[in-house]
């Protein structure tokens, strides 16, 4: 099941769908406006960062993934929001303001 959601992912075309499938609202969001910004196609940007992501994850990603799996109904769902948010992690701008 992991290796279908994640292949599912790193190809451009299968990841839209699979983004419209299974990731929440907000992660499709925070996807869209990095495409937007990034000016490439939403499925592009995910194969690229989930390939990367998977490339040099190391044994903490597969860790992780199982363990946020395990004993939930919906382990699909978990697992694809877990990896999209190593890809798309939230990013805080801290800005300093005169005093």
């Amino acid at each position: 099941m992991l290796g279908q959601i994640l292949q599912g992912l790193t190809d451009a075309t299968a990841a839209e769908r699979t983004l419209a499938a299974v990731a929440s609202p907000a992660m499709r969001e925070q996807i869209e406006r990095a495409a937007v910004a990034a000016d490439v196609p939403v499925g592009t940007l995910v194969a690229g960062r989930l390939r990367h992501v998977l490339d040099h994850g190391g044994e903490e990603l597969w860790l992780d993934l199982l363990g946020a799996m395990a004993n939930t109904p919906d382990a699909g769902r978990v697992a694809v929001d877990r990896i999209l948010a190593r890809a798309f992690p939230v990013r805080v701008r801290i800005t300093r303001t005169a005093a």
